[in-house]
């Protein structure tokens, strides 16, 4: 098990790579809206929306569920047959998630404007069926992923500038974003049989059975704040512009852009240490919880009270047309310290110290928070159209850090 300096290394290491990660699309962003224009950024953002479900679908909550369980493996056998019975089950649901897919875009009429754009999306759908993250972060090796992900990116993006040139050319624009997806999949999987770190054991229907009902509550409560996040879009669609839209998509992608710069890379890198010590020194995985979760506090405040300072300065960074997303960043700008704290109780205090009861609460949480902001934004939207919505999603990530709080001192303080 690596020292907790290794590991802190490996945070800063992360986050210099997700800093790539997401600086390299949020130079691509502002470009996108300005050759596609609305209506052809309205395609590419349409699609994205609606391939996210499918995505998710495949994901299916197996990189929590799987880290944990390859983390815990006793011996490599053990890891194999996990890892197999996984791929096996990321396969399957790829297969169900296209002909879903299918019988959706030719039987109802409002997506089949969007038929062509969500094809070109659809290698998004394929590159997560083929990504192994959950073996990478439950063995230790997730700086290694992180860096053939950036390497991915630095090669695919900057070709949106070379092929994208006018406003036609969103189904191109479509394409080479999720195509990324598949480099990182192709490019992670030779590591994986370069250094054999795995070896593909025959998948049983048992296992892979097995496999997804643990990951039933993490992908249902993954799957629920999609839903929240993603449909709060979608009916905004009904009640205001397209450049409407563009403030609140473009205001709400830089915060969590920020927040996956900072966050995402001490989760990733403490997770599987938690959910490895939880089995065996429960005493000693709380103090790191502990310790952890004030830093993770402080990082996330900071982050906050920045960003509702900086909010002015989007027109000077993306140009004139983002002053109207000033008032949107401000109001979201305290997502970052609701995400951190409702992350680090939920994913760390709730599944990786947890246990099936704190599982099921985690997931619980978000269905809970995703029936009241449907709900909400259907009656919000009509009447205080995009700025109601915006202080909806600020409102619902305050609701999951509360409730994620209140399970973990339930369930784990007792």
């Amino acid at each position: 098990m690596k020292s907790d300096k290794e590991e802190l290394t490996d945070t800063f290491f992360l986050i210099i790579l997700q800093g790539v990660n997401y600086i390299l699309p949020l130079i691509v962003m502002p470009y996108l809206l300005y050759v596609l224009q609305p209506k052809g950024y309205g395609y590419v953002g349409f699609s994205y929306s609606f391939i996210q479900y499918f995505t998710l679908f495949v994901d299916f909550g197996f990189n929590l569920s799987g880290t944990k369980r390859i983390a815990q493996a006793k011996d490599q056998a053990s890891r194999d047959t996990i890892f197999s019975n996984i791929a096996s089950a990321k396969i399957l649901l790829l297969v169900l998630s296209t002909l879903l897919m299918t019988i959706l875009l030719f039987t109802i009429k409002d997506f089949q404007i969007y038929r062509v754009t969500i094809w070109a999306t659809w290698p998004m759908i394929v590159g997560s069926s083929l990504t192994y993250m959950f073996l990478f972060q439950g063995i230790g090796k997730i700086r290694v992923f992180s860096m053939i992900n950036t390497i991915a990116k630095v090669i695919c993006l900057p070709l949106i500038f070379l092929l994208v040139k006018q406003e036609d050319d969103y189904n191109e624009a479509a394409l080479l974003q999720s195509i990324v997806f598949v480099f990182a999949a192709l490019f992670s999987d030779a590591y994986l049989i370069k250094k054999k770190l795995v070896t593909i054991q025959c998948p049983t229907w048992y296992g892979i059975k097995e496999e997804m009902s643990n990951s039933i509550p993490l992908f249902l409560s993954t799957a629920s704040t999609s839903i929240y996040t993603q449909l709060f879009v979608i009916i905004l669609g009904f009640y205001c512009t397209t450049v409407t839209i563009g403030y609140y998509t473009s205001a709400d992608r830089i915060v969590r852009a920020l927040i996956f710069l900072l966050y995402v890379p001490i989760n990733q890198v403490f997770f599987p240490k938690i959910s490895t010590l939880s089995a065996k020194n429960r005493l000693q995985a709380k103090q790191i919880f502990t310790r952890l979760r004030n830093w993770v506090f402080g990082i996330m405040l900071v982050l906050s009270i920045c960003i509702f300072l900086t909010a002015p300065l989007l027109p000077l960074l993306f140009g004139a047309r983002y002053d109207g997303a000033i008032i949107y960043v401000r109001i979201l700008s305290m997502i970052p310290l609701f995400v951190g704290l409702g992350g680090w109780y939920g994913q760390m205090g709730l599944v990786a110290l947890g246990n099936e009861q704190t599982t099921n609460a985690f997931r619980n949480v978000y269905l809970t928070v995703a029936f009241f902001s449907i709900v909400a934004a259907i009656a919000v939207a009509p009447v205080f159209k995009s700025i109601g919505i915006c202080a909806l999603a600020a409102f619902s990530e305050f609701l999951v850090a509360l409730l994620m709080y209140m399970n973990y001192r339930k369930y784990q303080t007792a």
